[in-house]
């Protein structure tokens, strides 16, 4: 077919493009053979697949035929676009490799059409491209795709990250699912250490005919990790995990690392306790046995960005996850990706404790160095006001809790458009510099967003558009606060959750990395303390400390100083 097809196109300059030759039968009894040919749907319809260019289809097949033998040519309509491509590949998949057709997610296929070019691009964990390394199986799918489209096809199949010692040996497990498959896929290592199949580099580019091209290439956005405890879940960890800034959808299963910030558990009402009615066999089975369930939150951090985590255990004598999971630890985490309200989440299937090599993080942007000077924003002297309520001016003379001595920190807060993490925009900036165990300086101003601020959200915080007009704006302000936190903790209130994705955001944009260590006073009272609430406004009166025009930005940061230095009591 495709030798045929080559020799065709090149007889008549590809002046056809919108045919290809598929298969010819021949009818025995009647001595016929029926040259088939699909052709794309709008040259058909659009009159390009005229009577002329057929008489001229015809004439040109005589070169390739025997004189005295019969032949009539017929044309099968076929067309093109996303759907159409991805339904044929899927379906090609699952009659050569069954497997990919459960691994692969819709967002691991990308698929473009244009000037008769159909590019197709796979991304793979380890085990499914390790079966398209078989040539022989990655043609058979490309015959597949030529029978049902006249377009050129570029096939690319990207491994997600394929590390320097993961080329330097195959995972086992991989290669037994490759054996085991079926397909033909002889996979060894040389003396270099380089994954090769009959003697040829597996991941080197492979060229088909007709200019199709499979790329096989090494994806660069990914952080080494290294496995070194599963403790959820069982499996391998087979694909590296992705950078939290990368994240911009939901996946049904994505891998994350970092290391573990505001390590929680609590406990929830299982709604299938004494119900008979539900699975409690097999893989999905449920719990009926146990009235209440752990849910263990967390955060992780990997210099890109923080990423919220739950993992709900299956029963309640799950107690080793306290004794393992800490504050601090590296750990690999795989799952489901949600959005719930412009707060995004991992509900974690698997996890392992890691060694990450945060040096693998490349910045997307120079890190720009702190300014010299202040511009449009100078932080003040903090003073305390004299109209305090007595029981916070008795708690002024407390002793300095040692947590505290001999480090700075930088309580902070922010007011902004909206409440969607990956879009709002900042319209108040403020922080409080705690050092020693004092707060000694502050830092506020007004942020114009250069866009309209929601009536509902100026409801909440009391700023509206008029309010900003002579605000500078944020690329005017950044590298003031960025100043204001050098060499600081920064400690927020839902920081992990809220306000440092957003700062963190908007500041990578004009080059600035805020890598400072940071603490969640939201995350750091549930730990510490059993409350009924745990917003700021309960802690402040929890710790008796005043809260007047609440959430506004410099009234916040303030209340979340005075609370972390209570909640700093507690730490060691």
């Amino acid at each position: 077919m495709k030798q045929f097809d080559l020799a065709f196109k090149t007889a008549t300059d590809n002046k056809y493009p919108y045919i290809r030759f598929v298969r010819a039968e021949f009818a025995k009894e009647e001595q016929k053979l029926t040259v088939i040919f699909i052709a794309d749907a709008d040259a058909v319809d659009g009159g390009r697949l005229d009577d002329a260019a057929k008489g001229e289809i015809v004439a040109a097949l005589t070169q390739f035929l025997p004189e005295k033998i019969t032949f009539a040519v017929k044309y099968v309509k076929v067309f093109a676009d996303v759907d159409t491509v991805r339904t044929k590949l899927m379906q090609s998949l699952s009659k050569h490799i069954p497997i990919a057709t459960t691994a692969l997610n819709a967002s691991d296929i990308e698929i473009a059409v244009n000037d008769y070019v159909v590019d197709i691009k796979v991304r793979a964990g380890k085990t499914i491209f390790a079966l398209f390394s078989d040539v022989s199986l990655r043609e058979k799918i490309l015959d597949d795709l030529y029978e049902n489209f006249v377009e050129s096809i570029n096939f690319e199949v990207i491994e997600r990250y394929v590390s320097e010692e993961e080329k330097a040996k195959i995972d086992e497990k991989s290669k037994q699912i490759v054996n085991n498959s079926g397909i033909n896929c002889n996979i060894e290592v040389d003396e270099n250490g380089r994954a090769v199949e009959d003697g040829g580099n597996v991941f080197a580019d492979l060229r088909e005919v007709f200019s199709d091209t499979i790329t096989v290439y090494e994806q660069s956005r990914q952080i080494k990790a290294t496995a070194v405890n599963n403790i959820v879940g069982k499996g391998y960890l087979t694909d590296m995990p992705m950078y939290i800034c990368d994240v911009k959808d939901t996946f049904e299963n994505a891998v994350l690392c970092g290391t573990v910030q505001g390590f929680t558990r609590r406990e929830y009402r299982n709604k299938n306790f004494n119900n008979p009615d539900v699975n409690t066999k097999g893989k999905y089975k449920k719990n009926i046995t146990d009235e209440m369930l752990p849910l263990y939150s967390f955060f992780v951090d990997d210099t890109t960005g923080c990423f919220s985590a739950v993992y709900f255990p299956f029963d309640s004598k799950n107690g080793y996850l306290e004794q393992t999971l800490k504050d601090g630890a590296e750990v690999v985490i795989s799952g489901k990706l949600s959005d719930r309200n412009g707060s995004r989440q991992m509900t974690v299937d698997k996890m392992w404790l890691a060694e990450i090599d945060f040096s693998t993080v490349k910045k997307e942007l120079p890190q720009k160095k702190e300014p010299k000077s202040y511009s449009a924003v100078h932080p003040e002297k903090y003073f305390e006001a004299s109209q305090c309520d007595m029981t916070e001016l008795m708690d002024g003379n407390r002793e300095v809790a040692p947590y505290l001595r001999g480090k700075t920190f930088v309580a902070f807060d922010l007011e902004t458009t909206g409440l969607d993490v990956t879009s709002c925009m900042i319209v108040q900036l403020s922080g409080y510099k705690i050092v020693d165990g004092k707060i000694v300086e502050s830092f506020s101003t007004l942020i114009n967003p250069m866009c309209h601020i929601p009536e509902e959200t100026s409801a909440v915080h009391g700023i509206y558009d008029k309010d900003v007009l002579s605000a500078p704006e944020f690329y005017e302000v950044l590298p003031d606060f960025y100043k204001f936190t050098r060499g600081a903790t920064l400690v927020g209130h839902n920081a992990f959750g809220y306000d440092l994705p957003i700062l963190s955001r908007l500041a990578r944009a004009y080059g600035y990395v805020f890598d400072n260590p940071v603490l969640d006073t939201l995350i750091l009272a549930k730990t510490q303390y059993s409350l009924p609430k745990y917003n700021l406004g309960a802690l402040s009166k929890f710790f008796n400390v005043s809260l007047e025009n609440a959430h506004r930005a410099d009234a916040d940061s303030l209340a979340t100083a005075k609370c972390f230095i209570r909640l700093a009591e507690r730490l060691k």
